[in-house]
């Protein structure tokens, strides 16, 4: 097989193959797949009509689960293949970050299987209107958050992510990350957010990538960036907001914004990363479905 990471001249091919699979996991997501290669020793290989994607991270290889590139659907002898692979290169068969589904074919066909579940790697997913509209009383401690939010910074804008105001959402990012400097994975991030950044309009083009940067008398002080993951799904990959803002509800200002302009049914706000602040910020706009995840050692 053909093994490659992945880059951004394939980035029309691969969200080909997402659409077409009409995936709903973040992991599947063509943006994804580019900009996380070198943070997971990621490479992909398009090969008998399906897409396979591997990770080799400390000594250890895992398999994402198959997905058909187009026409071909005989699932089994897309992991026939891999387990083939795996024999060939003297490593366990293991399959990461699998959805629930995946994780039931893979123990049909390995029934000596040892599953393990990932809580913090599972995706949150809402549905677009409820996060745009914020309705009825669940919703209220929310409304009221950015009602407060408007009341002290009257002269907040929020304008859509493209190429004039590029320079602005890194801005934010730096300034984000400015009380964390020497934190290597927050630095790996920035590296992941400009290089999106910087190729946005390749992705805007090809996998729809969007998002929103928020003002207040011209200075940005949030931002958020996202694709389309599928055609009922929009991906959020990123999401910050400078810290002074962020207690007065800057968040929830850029959400709400954001999503009013999403025209997919489903926004995947992405996993908490077993982060306790992070999963009740995510609960707090109760999810349609919390879309499980787990590694598969067969």
């Amino acid at each position: 097989m053909d093994w490659h990471t992945a880059t951004i001249q394939e980035a029309a091919r691969l969200q080909e193959i997402s659409a077409a699979n009409d995936v709903l996991a973040n992991s599947y997501g063509a943006v994804n797949s580019i900009l996380y290669a070198r943070k997971y020793g990621a490479s992909i290989a398009l090969h008998d009509g399906w897409l396979y994607e591997r990770f080799c991270r400390e000594g250890l290889t895992s398999f994402a689960f198959p997905h058909s590139a187009g026409g071909n659907r005989d699932t089994e002898k897309a992991i026939r293949l891999l387990e083939e692979e795996a024999k060939r290169e003297g490593t366990a068969l293991t399959f990461s970050n699998v959805t629930l589904k995946e994780k039931e074919v893979l123990c049909r066909m390995f029934p000596e299987a040892r599953t393990e579940p990932l809580p913090g790697m599972a995706d949150y997913i809402y549905l677009t209107e409820n996060l745009a509209l914020l309705p009825g009383k669940k919703y209220g401690r929310k409304r009221n958050h950015i009602h407060q939010f408007m009341k002290a910074h009257p002269d907040c804008t929020v304008t859509a992510l493209g190429p004039d105001n590029l320079k602005d959402a890194l801005s934010v990012e730096d300034g984000w990350l400015s009380d964390s400097s020497g934190n290597a994975g927050l630095e790996e991030e920035r590296r992941i957010i400009a290089s999106a950044l910087e190729d946005f309009g390749t992705y805007a083009r090809e996998c729809g990538m969007t998002g929103a940067v928020a003002y207040e008398d011209g200075v940005p002080f949030a931002f958020c960036l996202a694709s389309i993951l599928s055609p009922s799904v929009t991906d959020v990959h990123f999401e910050k907001c400078l810290p002074s803002y962020a207690q007065d509800g800057g968040y929830a200002l850029i959400n709400q914004e954001f999503s009013k302009g999403v025209t997919t049914q489903y926004i995947n706000r992405e996993e908490d990363l077993g982060l306790e602040g992070l999963r009740k910020a995510k609960l707090s706009y109760f999810p349609h479905v919390v879309l499980e995840k787990f590694d598969v050692y067969c």
